[in-house]
């Protein structure tokens, strides 16, 4: 008998297909960055913007001035064609059948705010118990605190909860918790590793 009583999906890479990690790169090149501009600027600006330590609007522009980037104001429309906004019906239809099932469901994500605002308004948190979006909580995935606000949110604990994501840093604080921990390859393995640990 499972001990599992919450389920952490992790959304791009997991719920959806595209991880998000090159979209954020091409953006910025087409706005003008060089390699180097867009490496340096994932590496400070993008995670300042993932934890909410900056709005959106400080954002863009800081980057306009910083690096010279033609940044138009309507920028954040570009970020509906993130093709990590197309979720996996499988996958989804795999969190209704946890919620049948008396388990507690909860989205833990790293998100930036243009991306959170367009997968709320398309309704893909209505899905979840929870969400636990990076953007809105100070802090993001692998810092511990994150978990364990997560954790707090959901009133369980790491041995009841079982986590899902893409990449193996974003579990390897989890494992260090105590939780049951799944690395996403594909839909049909997330599907099968979720119902083996808690269904």
């Amino acid at each position: 008998m499972s001990t599992i009583n919450t389920v952490f999906f992790d959304w791009g890479g997991v719920i959806a297909g595209d991880p998000d990690d090159g979209f954020w790169v091409n953006l910025l090149k087409d706005k003008g960055a060089t390699d180097e501009q867009a490496a340096e600027i994932y590496d400070t600006y993008m995670q300042r913007f993932m934890r909410g330590e900056i709005s959106e609007e400080e954002c863009w522009d800081e980057l306009r001035q910083n690096y010279s980037l033609v940044i138009p104001e309507d920028v954040s429309e570009e970020f509906k064609q993130w093709k990590g906004l197309i979720k996996n019906d499988d996958v989804v239809a795999l969190i209704d059948k946890a919620r049948s099932a008396g388990l507690q469901v909860a989205l833990l994500t790293n998100v930036i705010e243009p991306t959170y605002n367009v997968l709320s308004e398309a309704g893909n948190y209505d899905y979840f118990d929870e969400v636990i979006a990076s953007c809105k909580v100070s802090y993001a995935k692998p810092q511990t605190e994150i978990y364990q606000l997560a954790l707090a949110r959901l009133h369980t604990t790491p041995e009841q909860s079982l986590f899902i994501d893409d990449k193996q840093k974003n579990l390897d604080p989890a494992i260090a918790m105590g939780f049951t921990t799944i690395l996403a390859t594909s839909p049909e393995q997330i599907i099968r590793d979720v119902t083996k640990s808690a269904l």
